[in-house]
């Protein structure tokens, strides 16, 4: 889910590794895929190979809501967070793309360019009282630039945490308590020139601003912050930081098409999430749900002209779908009769609700009761949107199945253990009626519109 006014919290315990590697510390469940085999990337000569699990093959037409948390399980706690442009989301991609492979679809991982603070070079050289080097991460919005000057102390980045020696300087500023926009925005008031935050936690983090900054400002380790505290209780420390221009990274959109047909429908959904936590809610579920839909109809033999597609880079701004309906050509935009969004499927005690063309959300409202499901028409919230926004932009209709309460997106608290086996069932099911109901009227039209 795309928040339009994004904050990002200073607190919390997700660690954002440099490398993206590493599996997260969460349990694992007997529904989890297959032990993991090499796998090359699935970005082709991009990148390095990175593991992913042996597609399950399952002999089930019925959609089935444990089977889908276990692809959650995989995104939300073996991969972890999967912040657009890195690894993890490349890793996600190569896991999402050999498991539709093993249905049995004709599979593309497309590329795309998108600009990354992460891909950012920054630098803290610590010049007196030794030189030596920090290692650093630029902060998502962060300004470019270069400055010297002495490192003060400005606690956590409250105002009243900034002497007067701030005016002109550096500022070191510990992690946590308030968002990193105001203990930026502070730094600012107090005249500072260049930030660096240090984690309160073992490790590194990236971190990320509500707006643009100003001046250049970085993350660095636990270790090296309380480091350069040491430091200058002995007294004047100079440094330089540094951070480059703004870099660009790549993201990537998986695509599966029925072997020798072209799209009719797309089913779709984001795989990335924000980099605060695991988006086990968002979008784990609702990427977990299209592979479901996608595998039972594989099984069913009922492929059709029924195309999937999972998104990357939603959360920065709907990149990877712009990104896919900006590549389809006139043809193929009126081709397509419909597409389905799965945003958020797995929480909540409300109803569902189905938000988009007026067509398709009167369509799935028939087609419920006698699934047993309630839903209602709705829209989604001020502020967020979703995937199925860019094709409607393009002029092909659109539903989006949705749950609106989940207090915890974008948060790390958003963990797999709140996903709701039944709710997946339920969110593929009214797919997977939707579809049925969209090639019946084809059938009956002789194929197509």
């Amino acid at each position: 889910m795309r928040r339009l006014a994004l904050h990002l919290l200073a607190g919390g315990a997700i660690l954002f590794a440099l490398a993206c590697s590493g599996a997260s510390s969460a349990p694992t469940s007997t529904q989890t895929p297959p032990a993991a085999s090499a796998s090359p990337t699935a970005g082709g000569s991009h990148g390095s190979a990175v593991a992913t699990p042996t597609p399950a093959l399952d002999a089930s037409t019925a959609p089935d809501g444990g089977r889908i948390r276990g692809y959650v399980l995989y995104l939300a706690d073996t991969i972890g967070s999967r912040p657009a442009g890195t690894a993890r989301e490349e890793m996600a991609a190569s896991y999402i793309a050999d498991l539709l492979r093993g249905f049995g679809y004709d599979v593309q991982v497309q590329e795309f360019a998108i600009a990354a603070g992460a891909a950012r070079d920054s630098s803290v050289t610590v010049v007196a009282p030794s030189q030596r080097t920090v290692a650093s991460v630029p902060f998502d919005r962060t300004g470019a630039g270069r400055v010297r000057g002495q490192l003060v102390d400005a606690g956590r980045g409250a105002p009243a945490d900034f002497p007067p020696l701030a005016s002109g300087n550096v500022v070191l500023i510990e992690r946590g308590e308030i968002l990193f926009n105001e203990k930026v925005a502070n730094a600012q008031a107090a005249g500072a020139r260049g930030v660096i935050v240090f984690n309160n936690e073992q490790g590194t983090f990236l971190g990320g601003l509500a707006q643009e900054a100003a001046m250049p400002v970085v993350s660095i380790s636990q270790a090296e912050g309380k480091a350069l505290r040491a430091d200058l209780a002995g007294g004047l420390v100079q440094v330089e930081l540094a951070v480059g221009a703004q870099g660009t990274t790549l993201s990537r959109n998986v695509v599966a098409r029925p072997p020798g047909r072209e799209c009719e429908t797309v089913s779709g959904g984001h795989y990335d999430s924000v980099v605060q936590g695991p988006g086990a809610s968002d979008n784990a579920s609702g990427a977990a749900t299209v592979i479901e839909v996608a595998g039972v109809l594989a099984r069913r033999g009922e492929m059709g002209a029924n195309c999937f597609v999972l998104f990357g880079s939603e959360e920065p701004g709907l990149l990877g779908s712009r990104d896919f309906v900006a590549g389809l050509d006139a043809a193929a935009r009126s081709r397509i009769r419909a597409m389905i969004n799965y945003d958020m499927v797995g929480v909540g005690n409300d109803t569902w609700e189905l938000i988009g063309s007026l067509e398709l959300q009167q369509r799935a409202a028939d087609l419920l009761p006698a699934l047993g499901i309630v839903a209602v028409k709705g829209q989604l919230p001020n502020n967020t949107s979703s995937d199925h926004a860019s094709f409607i932009a393009a002029g092909i209709p659109s539903l989006m199945i949705y749950r609106l309460t989940d207090t915890l997106l974008h948060t790390p608290q958003d963990v797999s253990a709140r996903v709701r086996p039944e709710l997946l069932e339920e969110a593929a099911r009214i797919g997977l009626a939707v579809l049925a109901s969209l090639a019946a009227d084809a059938s009956v039209a002789g194929g197509g519109r």
